[in-house]
């Protein structure tokens, strides 16, 4: 009887068997992912590439990224995903009313708990948090590299933006014009508190609209909407690097009173200030830029997304809401006016391209007009 050798088992075959399988595994779920939620995977990675930059410029310049005020990837992160559910369930329960004036037998509040297990089922959850994530990591790279501008280039436009200004003002100064019109009492208090509701608002309006829209797609135009706008945003502050006239020209603004934006601006001066003496040993971000105001670019967006949504009321109200937010932007110097201009053209241009990252196949019907648009106009030539 003859004797066959042991087959010899190749450790590494077993092993890399499984590894192989994984692979394929993994790249055939990340296929379905994409097929299945291509919106989520084009906002993901557009976050990823933006952070991708942020970490690029940190290590350039040797200033690592940091969260501002400490808060952002904290409480500042969590509260508004906590309204989202909130807002989740006021939209249950408006559904369940309607339905119990169709002729639902079931009670209020138990037909709204159904309606929202029923319509918030855990992908549509995960969904909305990956929406809110791209977001708010979108927007502390945002901040970030807003913060390296004053570490990078020093040259500073707002001289050129000055001239600028009084030329367009006739030889005024834009901000005194106002001062003199609206008065510098209860005026500056009531600007001041339009101005600064804005910062929270921002992330309300993407809760808001993760929750109420009806199609999680739809909802991702607005958070691709909004990043776009810190994304443009940003590109200005690098194209045009200004302070603003508070901070060049505070003389303009020493007969206002004491408000709430006064004592934002002097922290900011003072972060800005600690930033550049000691970029390493403070865990400081700087916020001052002046080209272009993302406070009108942001607003504007929002406006055309509420017309997007048709949702007239809210169009009317964010178009209302734009006047004083603009007027304050010059009024308290945050801002010069070709800042408020450039700022409502990244609003429009962010939210096409907000419609453009969720529906990619919008870019080749803009392309197709487009050259309709050019084939038309071109001039035909006699035989």
């Amino acid at each position: 009887m003859s004797e066959h050798p042991a087959p010899t088992i190749n450790l590494a075959a077993r092993i890399a068997l499984p590894i192989g399988t994984r692979i394929v595994r993994a790249a055939y779920g990340a296929r379905r992912l994409t097929l299945t939620y291509p919106y989520v995977v084009s906002c993901v990675l557009l976050t990823l590439a933006f952070l991708a930059l942020a970490q690029a410029v940190s290590s350039h310049i040797g200033v690592p990224i940091r969260d501002p005020e400490g808060a952002l990837l904290g409480k500042r992160m969590v509260s508004p995903i906590l309204l989202m559910g909130l807002f989740a369930y006021l939209d249950s329960l408006r559904r369940a009313f309607r339905q119990r004036q169709g002729g639902a037998e079931m009670g209020l509040v138990r037909l709204s708990v159904a309606i929202f297990r029923e319509r918030w089922w855990w992908k549509r959850l995960a969904i909305a948090i990956v929406g809110f994530m791209s977001f708010a990591f979108t927007y502390l790279a945002y901040r970030n590299l807003k913060s390296f501008v004053s570490l990078i280039n020093y040259r500073s436009y707002d001289q050129e933006l000055l001239a600028l200004d009084r030329w367009l003002a006739f030889g005024h100064d834009p901000a005194t014009v106002l001062h003199d019109l609206l008065g510098t009492g209860f005026s500056a208090h009531a600007l001041s508190w339009m101005y600064l509701v804005y910062i929270p608002l921002v992330a309300v309006t993407v809760s808001a609209a993760l929750a109420f829209v009806e199609r999680m797609r739809e909802a991702f135009v607005f958070v691709a909407t909004y990043m776009w706008c810190w994304i443009l945003g940003t590109a200005s502050y690098y194209a045009i690097p200004t302070l603003g006239p508070f901070f060049t020209r505070n003389r303009l603004f020493s007969d206002l009173p004491h408000t709430n934006v006064e004592r934002v601006q002097n922290s900011l001066i003072d972060h800005r200030i600690m930033l550049i003496a000691d970029n390493l040993g403070e865990n400081r971000v700087g916020g001052i830029a002046g080209f272009a105001s993302l406070h009108v670019g942001v607003v504007v967006a929002c406006l055309l997304l509420m017309r997007y949504y048709r949702q007239r009321a809210l169009t009317i109200i964010t178009a209302v809401f734009l006047v004083p937010t603009t007027v304050a932007t010059i009024y308290f110097g945050w801002h010069f006016l070709v800042d408020d201009v450039a700022g409502a053209f990244i609003g429009w241009f962010a939210f096409m391209l907000g419609r453009a990252t969720v529906y990619p196949r919008l870019l080749m019907i803009w392309k197709r007009r487009a050259s309709r648009a050019v084939h038309h106009e071109r001039p035909t030539v006699a035989s």
